[in-house]
């Protein structure tokens, strides 16, 4: 009975929290952290890092070499990424948990998506949802976590935190920071916005990013038109191609986003990128997927040729036993503070697919109840702060033990 006490007093106080992780939010979302403006990028780290090292054993940034992105010509260029943070707390405990969410967003420095305003119980602004109301909810839930764990002597659960600076781009610089930090750890807990109606995410399917480079021959359009070859069409045909994969296999989408290319009207274009999204269900179709495309590339015209570049970066997330499991433990917590879940499959994709892949089962939309993310109408909804953060907190109790809200 004095531990159910002790965690009834702790949920209480996170209920009084909400106006003190509604400022922090707020101020956090009026820095720009688009993945590109490494300036506000460094600012939010630095705010966070200070936050983090309230409770961790071990906290510091850590930089991540640029990784290499194909311009507009054509052409292999760094781009910069900005720093992992990290936290530790009991790293020799007998469980293990890692928590995760990014700390950039889709808005460049130049959006004119900046503001952040409250209207009653919402507050709009970039990054509110996606992710940085999740941020605040880990870091919360964390200091409520270790107030129990000195409250009542539980060290049974130890926990690593890994914030990177790249998911909204597909995590290309932190991949290997999840690959090197994450094995061997039980469970995995990760910040996304929780879906609009509150449910969490269940299913994910893969996700896979290329480039095809498009080389021709430029020509004057008019004098010696005969000469050239035109990179745009051979790019148009191509594009055409990939679109008529949909439907090949089940549930599998080829998105054409965009062509780079081309110029004056008095030139006949030699260079143009096609750049196209895949999404599918199952690993086990990733080599046709992968090996169709390729057959499409080795069908070049004369004096065309093409080039590929990219590759899938999120493996599928199913259903596993533990995954499934972990979902229920969750299920349950949330029966106890008035919430009803329920998972259901989604098409997108974060680093969560990344812990599955690796072993480690994990729910990848603990964060705020929102929506309209990735537009200038993101919204969050405030009290989800305290609901989120006390889900967050019961669920750590019961990775650490068998306990149970009454």
């Amino acid at each position: 009975m004095a531990l159910e006490s002790e965690v009834q007093s702790i949920l209480s106080r996170i209920q009084t929290q909400q106006n003190e992780m509604l400022y922090q939010l707020v101020l956090w979302s009026a820095i720009n952290s688009g993945t590109s403006n490494l300036a506000g990028l460094r600012h939010l780290g630095e705010l966070v890092l200070a936050e983090l090292r309230t409770i961790s054993d071990d906290a510091q940034a850590i930089p991540v070499s640029p990784h290499l992105i194909v311009d507009e010509h054509g052409d292999l260029k760094e781009r910069f990424i900005g720093d992992v943070l990290f936290g530790v707390r009991r790293g020799d405990a007998p469980k293990q948990v890692i928590l995760s969410i990014h700390l950039d967003t889709v808005y460049p420095v130049e959006s004119p998506f900046q503001k952040v305003k409250q209207e009653g119980d919402t507050l709009y602004g970039p990054g509110v949802a996606d992710a940085k109301g999740g941020l605040v909810v880990l870091l919360w839930a964390l200091k409520a976590f270790e107030d129990y764990v000195e409250a009542t002597g539980n060290s049974n659960l130890g926990w690593k935190v890994i914030l990177n600076s790249d998911e909204e781009i597909g995590s290309p610089a932190s991949r290997e920071i999840f690959a090197n930090h994450c094995d061997g750890f039980d469970f995995g807990l990760l910040f996304e916005p929780c879906l609009p109606n509150g449910n969490l995410v269940g299913q994910r399917k893969g996700s896979g990013n290329f480039e095809i480079v498009v080389r021709g021959q430029a020509a004057h359009a008019g004098r010696e038109f005969h000469k050239g070859r035109n990179a745009i069409v051979a790019a148009a045909q191509v594009a055409q191609k990939l679109n008529d994969l949909n439907g090949r296999w089940k549930d599998t989408t080829l998105n054409i986003a965009k062509i780079d290319g081309g110029g004056p009207t008095n030139v006949v274009p030699d260079t143009a990128v096609v750049r196209f999204n895949v999404r599918y269900p199952a690993a086990e179709i990733e080599n046709a997927i992968s090996e169709t495309i390729d057959r499409i590339v080795e069908e070049t015209g004369d004096g065309i040729t093409l080039i590929k570049h990219g590759g899938f970066f999120a493996p599928p997330k199913p259903m596993t036993e533990k995954y499934e499991t972990l979902l229920k433990n969750a299920q349950e917590n949330g029966k106890t503070l008035g919430l009803e879940l329920s998972w259901e499959s989604t098409g997108g994709v974060c680093d969560g697919n990344r812990l599955a892949a690796m072993g480690v089962p994990n729910i990848d939309t603990m964060g705020v109840c929102g929506g309209n993310i990735h537009s200038p109408q993101e919204y969050m909804h405030c009290e989800s702060l305290v609901e989120r953060t006390q889900l967050t907190f019961l669920t750590l109790i019961t990775l650490a033990e068998d306990f149970r809200q009454a």
